[in-house]
């Protein structure tokens, strides 16, 4: 079974709206290692949140590229399931902030409910052709509403409220590029638009590596370097 013909032109050897998913992707990964040794050392939920964001979206980005650029059905539909699981499973980590109040009890609980609950959800949803053809749809209003306005939107009010000034800048840049992504990227691709989409998704890498730059430049400024 064939895919339908992709009609944006060709940039690179790819179409420029799978040419820009597999370049969020790599944007996302180059921002993960940047914020790994951190996530490593500091054990806040923020960084910790920001990083399954920029990993479940690599992944999700580069197999939805791969999804696009196939021809052919049954790969297509692999490839989707494959980028659904990990937004699914990043959402579960994700989820861990806005609750980083809570005790590490509470936490834990509501973690695994999350990620019980979501791996029950994309089960259903494999079990038969019929259930799999509203999976992409599902995925899109989970991601945007779940990850982008209530973890996102938690992200930018933790920002705002906070005094520290790094984690000020984690949370707004981290916020901003949740939003951009999941919120903007999301909602345009509902209206059909796949090229803003994939714009707003290009984007959320920049926003969040702009704002660790910019951190680490005003560190390495503050110690004299």
């Amino acid at each position: 079974m064939m895919m339908e013909e992709n009609m944006f032109p060709i940039v690179m050897g790819f179409h420029l709206d799978v040419l820009l998913m597999l370049a969020s992707g790599i944007f996302y990964l180059i921002c993960a290692m940047s914020l790994w040794k951190k996530t490593k050392e500091d054990g806040n939920e923020l960084v910790k949140a920001i990083f399954a964001f920029l990993i479940y979206q690599a992944i999700s980005m580069f197999f939805m590229g791969l999804e696009m650029n196939t021809m052919n059905m049954d790969y297509g539909m692999a490839y989707g399931k494959i980028a659904a699981l990990s937004i699914f499973i990043g959402s579960a980590y994700m989820l861990k902030f806005p609750f980083s109040g809570f005790s590490a009890t509470t936490r834990k609980i509501i973690f695994m409910l999350s990620l019980i609950a979501s791996l029950g959800i994309f089960a259903w949803f494999i079990q038969t052709p019929e259930n799999e053809m509203g999976l992409t749809n599902f995925v899109i209003w989970y991601d945007l509403i779940v990850n982008g306005i209530f973890v996102g939107g938690a992200m930018i009010l933790f920002g705002l409220r906070t005094p520290e000034r790094v984690f000020k800048m984690k949370a707004l840049g981290g916020g901003s590029g949740v939003v951009s992504c999941c919120v903007a990227s999301n909602a345009t691709m509902l209206l059909g638009s796949v090229l803003v989409s994939s714009f707003f998704q290009f984007l959320a890498p920049l926003i969040i590596l702009g704002s660790l730059l910019f951190i680490t430049k005003k560190n390495r400024v503050n110690i004299g370097e």
